[in-house]
């Protein structure tokens, strides 16, 4: 569908429930969070629906948006969602999968089998959602502002990924003039780590696997090393990108255990590489310069997932 069929079809209907994925980040929250405000400003009943997994440092922009409730009359939209898979628990709990209507999304690997608007050539959900309220007459206000801004600004690192366009800064000099609370923002996400966040790093920097000359770049993340330093989801916000931060490093490997068993990877890559496509092999998904798949087996079932297909690649040495 278009912009211009999205926003019709939000004028169309009254009673919207938005739905977020599963660890929900700030792209997430605030496009669900800025969409969700919008509607409100044009008389709609609108609500996102809670989150179990949301962090403290997200909650804030979510505050008087959240209910546990999907009444059988509501349009149910999901927001910055690629696959059914990655619903969040309460969704899922809901099963609100077989009440899905409609998707906004701004991944190219969306697979989902719903009336959609994705818009691969934006930088983050956020960017989508944005021009949707423009199309739809709403005047923008602070808080509208504040959960946009959140969206964009953490899906482009603070504007230093290679997602971030021209119209990325047009957009956020839009949310700046409408009162986004811009220095609160990149101080909490960008400029602040806690203690234990900095202890995972140097643990991260003493254990890192280099592949294929220094192009690749592999960390790990057990959970008893989470456990160890009581790590936070707060505190593992961004650091996929750890890696790739290495000098001469252009796939950056994060692989955490998960609770199911399983190992997530997630990957940062230069322009050279194309994350999403390599995500793809292995059941996942994203953008070209990032993407992510989980696989079973823990850790060491990711790792040599991973490494197997780099090699098949010819990107590494076969190990």
């Amino acid at each position: 569908m278009t912009r211009l069929e999205t926003a019709q079809m939000l004028r169309e209907h009254d009673n919207f429930i938005l739905l977020t994925h599963r660890r929900p980040d700030g792209d997430a929250i605030g496009s669900a969070a800025g969409l969700c405000l919008g509607l409100r400003a044009l008389g709609k009943s609108a609500w996102v629906l809670k989150n179990r997994q949301l962090t403290p440092k997200l909650a804030p922009f979510a505050e008087g948006l959240l209910t546990d409730v999907c009444p059988e009359d509501a349009t149910v939209i999901s927001v910055d969602i690629a696959s059914l898979g990655l619903l969040s628990l309460d969704a899922e709990a809901l099963h609100l999968e077989q009440r899905l209507c409609f998707a906004i999304d701004h991944h190219g690997s969306n697979d989902l089998n719903v009336p959609k608007l994705v818009e691969p050539d934006s930088a983050a959900c956020g960017e989508v959602i944005l021009e949707l309220l423009e199309l739809l007459g709403v005047m923008l206000t602070k808080d509208m502002a504040d959960a946009l801004y959140l969206a964009i600004s953490t899906d482009t690192g603070c504007f230093k990924y290679s997602n971030t366009t021209a119209h990325t800064h047009e957009a956020a000099a839009k949310l700046i003039a409408a009162g986004a609370e811009v220095y609160p923002i990149n101080k909490a996400f960008f400029d602040t780590k806690s203690f234990a966040r900095l202890k995972l790093e140097a643990r991260l920097t003493d254990s890192i696997e280099l592949y294929g000359g220094g192009i690749v770049g592999l960390c790990t993340m057990p959970k008893q090393l989470l456990d160890e330093l009581h790590i936070s989801e707060d505190d593992v916000d961004s650091i996929s990108g750890f890696a790739r931060s290495i000098e001469g490093v252009e796939i950056g490997i994060m692989i955490r255990e998960v609770e199911d068993g399983g190992g997530k990877i997630s990957l940062r890559t230069s322009e050279n590489y194309n994350a999403s496509e390599l995500c793809r092999a292995l059941g996942g998904g994203g953008h070209a310069a990032a993407a992510g798949a989980t696989v079973p087996g823990g850790i060491a079932g990711a790792r040599h997932a991973i490494l197997s297909l780099l090699a098949q690649r010819g990107i590494i040495r076969e190990r």
